[in-house]
């Protein structure tokens, strides 16, 4: 699980560290920064995965826009134009420093990457030089020789490994991690989730939700995913009219559709599809296959997460997701502006943490958890509600 994220000079954010439970909520009032924290997070492990181009970066979820605007842009600040960021995994450190590729404004590469990249590629040729010279000697029988080219050798090794040890994180940074590199951010829209047709997007879920029946497909046909799909089918108990869903029979290999059942509904209509489901049933469904499903990535970002749903099935939502996060040991970040969700969440417990993003006297984004009180006697909806923990307009 990552432990600790750093950023520093991205977008509205200078300089920022976060510490992260199993389940994280960000709240705050409209452009604090609450998506670029986890767009911010995006480019990491877009880094991890050594795929900096658009096209990858916007699959992710980030809004990608030009470099100028990618780089904190305060009127005090003169820095470096480099965008600098930090995993903490168990006891292990990840840095990213990103800059843009000069020749390619659509290209972002990881300069500590290229600058330990470049000092291997050195050393390979001062170690072929030397390896060279010991074959010259010991041919020529020369021991004295050989024995200082040795010394010569074992110098120049030394001399390397001081300099990788001066690189945070060291040879390590530059292996893959799936935790970081396989992180998305879902925003969902409803027309993405409607789709039947096959899709080409991340596998197996689109940042808006595309692909989602294609994969409940898959579930369903394969019978070691039975109980994965039957405790899907149970996350949706929440809507009081759901009682089941199931494929319907004869469906052609690229075909993807579902048989809803309404409880409520006569006995010879019992089912509808997709295109009739309500936008709740949509949006429930994506989240449970999400957190429920092995094949989904294990660190992720939901932006706006209360999007077409109940305030209180929010609440349960939430309660529902931070322990379907604990028992499949998914690590996520969502972002509200729901004060429902807030009352889903146990703070007694440190792996649901929530944060408060705002924004400074000099316009930096900066985050506040709020813990646990066991003091406090009014609900967490209401303390955000009447401005207690921030997080709201504060000029009209």
């Amino acid at each position: 699980m990552i432990k600790t994220i750093y950023i520093e000079n991205f977008k509205s954010i200078v300089d920022l560290r976060i510490e992260l439970g199993s389940f994280n909520v960000l709240i705050g009032e409209n452009g604090s920064g609450k998506s670029n924290i986890i767009e911010a997070i995006a480019f990491g492990a877009a880094a991890s995965a050594d795929k900096l181009d658009y096209e990858f970066l916007g699959s992710r979820g980030i809004r990608v826009t030009n470099p100028e605007f990618m780089y904190s842009a305060f009127s005090n600040e003169k820095k470096e134009k480099i965008i600098k960021l930090a995993f903490k995994i168990g006891d292990e450190d990840h840095y990213f420093t990103l800059i843009n590729e000069i020749n390619n404004g659509k290209k972002w590469i990881d300069k500590s990457k290229e600058d330990l990249k470049e000092m291997i590629k050195i050393l390979h040729n001062v170690l072929d030089r030397l390896r060279k010279k010991a074959i010259e000697n010991k041919t020529k029988g020369n021991k004295e020789k050989l024995k200082g080219d040795l010394n010569e050798l074992e110098n120049e090794i030394i001399k390397f490994e001081n300099e990788i040890s001066k690189i945070p994180g060291g040879i390590d940074k530059i292996s893959f991690r799936s935790d970081i590199s396989n992180y998305v951010i879902y925003s969902l829209e409803q027309s993405s989730l409607r789709k039947f047709e096959e899709t080409n997007q991340i596998y197996p879920l689109g940042i808006k939700g595309e692909g989602l029946f294609q994969y409940i497909k898959e579930l369903a046909l394969n019978t070691k995913s039975k109980r994965v799909l039957d405790e899907i089918k149970n996350n949706l108990l929440l809507l009081d009219w759901y009682e089941d869903f199931e494929l319907p029979e004869n469906l052609m290999s690229n075909e993807f559709s579902l048989k809803i059942k309404d409880k409520y509904l006569n006995e010879k209509l019992q089912y509808f599809d997709q295109r009739s489901a309500n936008e709740g049933f949509l949006f429930l469904l994506f989240y449970s296959t999400l957190f429920i499903s092995k094949g989904t990535p294990t660190f992720f970002a939901i932006d706006n997460i209360d999007t077409s749903l109940n305030p209180k099935l929010c609440m349960q939502l939430t309660k529902n997701l931070a322990g379907l996060a604990k028992k499949h040991k998914k690590q996520v970040i969502v972002t509200t502006q729901n004060p429902a969700i807030l009352d889903g969440l146990n703070l007694k417990d440190d792996n649901q943490r929530l944060f408060v993003v705002s924004r400074n006297a000099e316009g930096h984004t900066r985050v506040e958890r709020i813990n646990y009180n066991e003091k406090r006697t009014m609900k967490l909806s209401e303390v955000w509600t009447k401005g207690f923990i921030g997080g709201l307009p504060e000029n009209f």
